[in-house]
């Protein structure tokens, strides 16, 4: 067996003794299974899974391992790893920095910008990449690609969940069809579906971590991988020196009750309006009323709903409904980009003027095929239930849930739960809050109305080394120049606090104050 760790991952072993004894011995086999083609875990050297890897000068492996890492079973999974060095390495002693995507289920392997976004972000070190397992580079790829047209998260706002009745009931079942048969598909193809979660994720890093021969690791998850990455700290804590949670969506927070989760966020749009009435006198005028203003909004396309036109694939005519559920979805999925008309935009709707509302709702930009090439989407519903564990909904749960509040429709995905097939098969322990001494710097946009500062307020008191920071006017996966500043000072020195000085780097937008006439 070949350890790719003896040639590329460190260099600096060639360099400090010659030849490296592990070689010898990995030759030979090792802890990690001996030569042979079913030997698991393993690691080898491979083409790289996206020419973009191979672009970027990446060293590219894949990995093999147990499916049900506690009760093999002869299933295996296939990862694609890209290591990718440093053009100047620093410091020798600096760990690499290992990163966990998120989305569930985005592949960024094919992305160039993100990923130099990333080697920017991680300054002169390592940066270790792949796609976890189920992902649409791995075998088994767990895609699901129906699943795109009625998914709040993948054909944003024009979804059935939102659009396509005002009787929520209806609503509902246009999805949790698809929820259920996309796990059938899964379970029909010899999958172990209850296998893909964060417990199992979080082994394949460290069996990973072992095979390239690093002590340990920093973590840098984006946004469900910051969940990971807790998973990580959880399982593997002395696998790992320090963590960047990348605007963070915590399984075991998101997991509470969607409706509660849903008033939760929903505050965030009334701060917005405080924001704006703080900062421009004119706003105050318009807005003397802001603490009722979203509830007025909704009553108002409650009473008479938005309607749009649109054609379909066939030529046929679809209509949409906008209703006040719709409203508040829309605004959560799109805050970052409304935040500066919304005081002027619900201001017109009470008055009765819809003329904002078609650019609000993005209605020409209506999608009868929607895709997601970079998504599987079966792993991205794995992910989401199975991390559950026992909490997982039935549908008694959700249909009472949608009935109280019709919102969640839109809202993040947990509710649909009740109609996957299985709980995951995750430790009892899987959603209790993380207890770690572990440095850690969590990074939030200001305008992020799904992972906001309160994440890092609640896992703060258990992981009393955790630092975070807001960036001003920026939303989910914000970038900025202050972003790669303050990550490369944090991984420089985990335990000092870190200078968050340039937060406000990134100016808000003027707001709009259009008064109705």
């Amino acid at each position: 067996m070949f350890s790719p760790a003896c040639s590329h991952a460190r260099p600096r072993v060639w360099a400090m003794l010659g030849v490296s004894l592990s070689c010898l011995f990995l030759a030979q086999g090792s802890a990690h299974g001996q030569s042979g083609s079913d030997d698991v875990p393993r690691l080898e050297p491979s083409a790289c899974a996206t020419e973009t890897l191979s672009e970027l000068g990446a060293e590219c492996y894949t990995f093999h391992g147990e499916e049900n890492w506690d009760e093999p079973n002869g299933n295996h999974v296939k990862l694609p790893v890209g290591v990718m060095a440093p053009d100047e390495v620093r410091d020798v002693d600096d760990p690499p920095v290992f990163f966990f995507p998120g989305g569930p289920g985005f592949s960024s392997l094919d992305d160039r910008d993100y990923l130099e976004q990333l080697r920017k972000d991680v300054g002169n070190r390592t940066l270790v990449t792949m796609d976890h397992r189920g992902f649409i580079h791995a075998e088994p790829a767990l895609e699901c690609p129906d699943y795109a047209a009625v998914s709040p998260y993948h054909n944003i706002i024009h979804t059935p969940a939102i659009a396509s009745s005002l009787d929520p009931m209806k609503r509902l079942e246009s999805i949790t069809g698809a929820v259920e048969a996309c796990y059938q598909k899964l379970k029909d193809e010899g999958i172990d579906v209850a296998q893909y979660n964060q417990y199992t994720v979080s082994r394949d890093v460290d069996e990973i971590r072992q095979l390239l021969e690093y002590d340990t690791i920093d973590a840098f998850g984006s946004s469900t991988g910051s969940g990971t990455v807790l998973s990580f700290i959880q399982y593997h804590p002395e696998s790992i020196r320090a963590a960047i949670l990348g605007w963070p969506w915590f399984a075991h927070l998101r997991n509470r009750a969607p409706v509660d989760e849903f008033y939760t966020a929903k505050q965030g749009f009334t701060d917005i309006l405080a924001l704006c009435v703080a900062d421009d006198e004119a706003c105050r005028e318009m807005l003397p009323d802001w603490f009722l203003a979203i509830d007025r909004t909704r009553r108002a396309l409650d009473g008479r709903p938005h309607v749009a036109h649109v054609e379909d694939s066939d030529g046929s005519e679809t209509t949409l409904y906008f209703d006040g559920a719709a409203f508040l979805d829309t605004l959560y999925l799109m805050l970052p980009e409304a935040y500066a008309e919304l005081p002027s935009l619900i201001r017109d709707v009470e008055a009765g003027d819809y003329a904002r509302l078609d650019d609000f709702f993005l209605v020409d930009d209506y999608n009868p095929e929607p895709e997601a090439p970079t998504y599987a989407l079966g792993y991205f519903l794995a992910h989401v239930c199975n991390d559950m564990g026992t909490n997982r909904p039935g549908p008694e749960d959700s249909i009472a849930a949608v009935q109280r509040e019709p919102g969640i429709l839109g809202f993040e995905p947990p509710w649909l739960c009740a109609w996957w097939g299985e709980d995951g098969d995750v430790p009892v322990e899987h959603n209790d809050p993380p207890v770690s001494d572990i440095p850690a710097l969590a990074i939030h946009g200001q305008m992020d109305p799904c992972c906001g500062t309160r994440w890092s307020e609640h896992v703060s008191k258990t992981m009393p080394n955790l630092q975070y920071v807001e960036f001003q006017a920026l939303g989910h996966g914000p970038v900025n120049e202050c972003r790669s500043t303050m990550i490369d000072a944090f991984l420089a020195d985990p335990h000092a606090t870190v200078d968050d000085s340039c937060k406000d780097e990134v100016a808000l937008e003027s707001w709009v104050i259009e008064p109705p006439e």
